[in-house]
């Protein structure tokens, strides 16, 4: 389906204005207005989607395959960026954080960003250091300036402007999503449900 003429379903709008059941993110909840939507032909616009994260936060790591099935779906036609909020309730938060900011210094951020998730439940349980040092070596980083790098102030410094940045937005809890700047107040259930969010924020009028 070409997405250059595509004209919102009703169905689509209804299923986005009617859903009353969502996920609950780690330790709390979000406070926002949901955007609307008219039913206008519209030309597709490219999608940002702001994510604050926690690479603990369970409920962070069910939103990985959606987030990636969107890419699959749509491409370039959605921007998804990822921004640390570390929770003080995980033990390993800011160790992960680092980790993927080491790998990101060598390139390889969103690969260490998946092996981290997709390995959320053994690292969780502990030595989580050796484990994102495995990770660091399947991925072939240089281990002496990866060390370096998780233990610099500099990306200390980044995790946690990401954190006050997310704070000064009114993020309490993980994950929290911003479309083109919106905040999210409810998260969706399924991949369904966030679909349809992100293509009424694709086809919407400014």
């Amino acid at each position: 389906m070409s997405y250059k003429s595509f004209k919102i379903a009703p169905v689509v709008l209804s299923l986005f204005i009617t859903v009353s059941i969502f996920l609950t993110g780690c330790s709390g909840d979000g406070d926002n207005k949901t955007a609307s939507s008219d039913s206008s032909n519209q030309t597709a616009q490219t999608v940002e989607i702001l994510k604050y994260s926690d690479f603990q936060c369970p409920h962070c790591r069910t939103f990985v395959p959606m987030e990636e099935q969107l890419k699959r779906e749509f491409g370039d036609m959605v921007q998804i960026t990822y921004k640390h909020f570390p929770l003080r309730g995980f033990q390993y938060s800011r160790l992960a954080a680092h980790s993927a900011e080491a790998a990101r210094e060598q390139g390889k951020f969103h690969e260490m960003h998946d092996l981290i998730f997709e390995n959320q439940a053994e690292w969780s349980r502990g030595n989580a250091r050796e484990h994102f040092e495995s990770y660091a070596e399947q991925l072939n980083l240089d281990m002496q300036q990866f060390r370096e790098d998780v233990e610099s102030d500099e990306i200390a410094a980044r995790v946690e402007n990401d954190r006050q940045e997310g704070i000064r937005r009114t993020v309490t809890s993980t994950p929290t999503f911003f479309v083109n700047g919106r905040k999210l107040q409810q998260l969706p259930q399924n991949y369904d449900q966030m679909k349809s969010i992100v293509e009424l924020y694709m086809y919407r009028s400014n």
